[in-house]
């Protein structure tokens, strides 16, 4: 007799928990970092307004003091006319008390004296200075001191005006973007001065999101919670990406698209103006290379694309098929994607050399003679492809023997029994319904092609080749930015580079789908 056993009730749905504390721990976490952020942008706010009032100070005062020496200057040797010893007696009375004028001038001006105050100061003292090495014993100098002391009393109150005019556009041209763009790294509180704005946004943001939620976590509806938590819990996963794309994807490609219309930009954010010269000096300008690049790139993705993928296909299908040592063969082609491309492109530049190199070696079993690869421009190219077919090879064999792998043996079951040969297999079976891989692969190796560079770096030790023959687009952007530090240029081919990949990927995307079987 069989034993029955104890009934027991199917277990009941764990309930949701309420949604109060999910709402109540952003709410805290979102208004803690506002607050933090908004903290922090004060601060380096203010820290920002005391750096830009202390230059503003150090600005007014040398403005003054510099302006009223030299129209000093200019009014006591006009009088000494062609004299250089009177020309150097009163230059040297300047000078000897320049010092002491900066710094009373700058203690005046802090302890709250007027420019007009300050600038009487100056210039008064400085109409002593001019005069203080002429001697009274000699006739000329005499006369010349009178002469001095009068003309400059009368020009005291225009030199004084002139003097504050200037000054005044000087200190109206300084703004405090001005002194955010002069900051170095190596300033205390660099980080938080530079983004002060930024922080105070997004801490803003944050605060009236955390507040937002607060409001409805304490006052809003159990359905009104219910919404919001749906709605917050899937952000807790996707902030952080939506942070990294935007920080290191969106933001850059946006400031390079900004930066290609800045003509003349500087690191420091200073241009010439906005326009097409970028473009124009990249296309057909002075002393640029990029005509050439593109053609060199171009030739470099026709040749090394469809052999590479060619021979792929072939090496993929053979290490697909039922042989020993299948493992240990698809590990051997697997191993230089892991290898460090620096350490292989150098094994490659001594294989290539062309008194000991490998290549030469095996060539001169044929009663080839040696080839100058690395040193010949006719050959530069060759050396390029044929490292960019071998470092293509096994990220696309990959891709192909995991294409391989998910077509279904029956098709090969059936072509077998109607008595189909290998070649015919391959052609109508495998190739057909390997198709969209092949496309893929094409699109992946085309834009790697476009972009390459440490290739050229690495085999021809840092130059475009033996005589500058090899310059690619990529090479051609890093040149702009590291030696001729013309970021506009470097950031407008960037945008060309992006174009060509783009059409030359849609193109390949509209013949993908004209790719069709019988």
């Amino acid at each position: 007799m069989t034993q029955k056993l104890p009934f027991k009730e199917p277990r009941r749905a764990h309930k949701r928990r309420n949604n109060t504390g999910r709402l109540t721990f952003h709410f805290v976490l979102f208004a803690l970092l506002g607050v933090m952020l908004l903290s922090l942008g004060a601060y380096g706010r203010v820290k920002l307004h005391g750096i830009y009032d202390q230059q503003l100070l150090s600005r007014r005062s040398d403005s003054l003091i510099t302006d009223s020496t030299n129209l000093v200057k200019t009014t006591a040797e006009a009088l000494a006319g062609t004299n250089n010893s009177l020309r150097t007696k009163i230059s040297s009375g300047l000078s000897s008390k320049s010092r002491s004028v900066k710094n009373t001038a700058a203690q005046m001006l802090t302890t709250g004296s007027s420019d007009q105050e300050t600038l009487a100061f100056i210039v008064d003292t400085l109409s002593q200075a001019a005069v203080s090495k002429l001697k009274d014993d000699d006739e000329a100098q005499s006369a010349l001191k009178i002469a001095v002391t009068e003309k400059l009393s009368a020009e005291r109150d225009n030199i004084i005006a002139t003097v504050l005019a200037d000054t005044n556009a000087q200190i109206q041209a300084m703004s405090i973007e001005d002194v955010r763009r002069s900051l170095t790294m190596q300033t205390p509180g660099y980080t938080m001065m530079f983004y002060s704005i930024l922080m105070l946004w997004v801490g803003g943001v944050l605060l009236a999101l955390g507040v937002g939620l607060g409001l409805v976590r304490y006052l809003g509806s159990e359905d009104l919670r219910k919404k919001v938590t749906d709605i917050v819990e899937p952000m807790d996963y996707l902030l952080p990406f939506f942070f990294g794309v935007i920080v290191f994807t969106l933001y850059p490609m946006v400031r390079v698209f900004i930066m290609a219309f800045q003509q003349r930009y500087k690191l420091t954010g200073e241009f010439a103006g906005w326009g097409l010269g970028n473009f124009s000096d990249v296309l057909h300008g002075i002393g640029t290379n990029l005509p050439q690049a593109i053609g060199n790139t171009f030739l470099y993705v026709i040749l090394t694309v469809p052999i590479s993928t060619a021979i792929a296909l072939l090496l993929a299908y053979l290490l697909n098929q039922k042989i020993k040592l299948r493992a240990l063969f698809q590990t051997a082609y697997f191993l230089p994607m892991v290898t460090s491309a620096t350490a292989v492109g150098l094994v490659w530049k001594y294989m290539f050399q062309e008194n000991y190199g490998l290549i030469n070696w095996l060539l001169s079993l044929f009663d080839v003679a040696k080839i100058p690869w690395l040193t010949k421009s006719a050959y530069s190219m060759a050396v390029m492809v044929i490292y960019g077919i071998w470092d293509a090879l096994p990220f696309t064999i990959i891709l192909l023997i995991s294409g391989l792998q998910n077509i279904d043996d029956h098709y090969y079951t059936v072509a077998k029994v109607d008595g189909a040969r290998a070649k015919r297999i391959f052609f109508r079976i495998t190739v057909p319904l390997l198709s969209p891989t092949i496309g893929l692969v094409l699109i992946i190796n085309s834009i790697s092609a476009f972009k390459v560079f440490n290739s050229v770096v690495v085999l021809f030790s840092g130059s475009p080749g033996p005589n500058n023959n090899m310059y690619t687009m990529t090479y051609y952007i890093y040149e702009q930015i590291n030696t001729s530090l013309e970021y506009g240029r470097a950031a407008a081919a960037s945008l060309i580079l992006f174009v060509i990949i783009l059409l030359f990927t849609m193109l390949q995307r509209f013949i993908q789908r004209k790719w069709k079987y019988d």
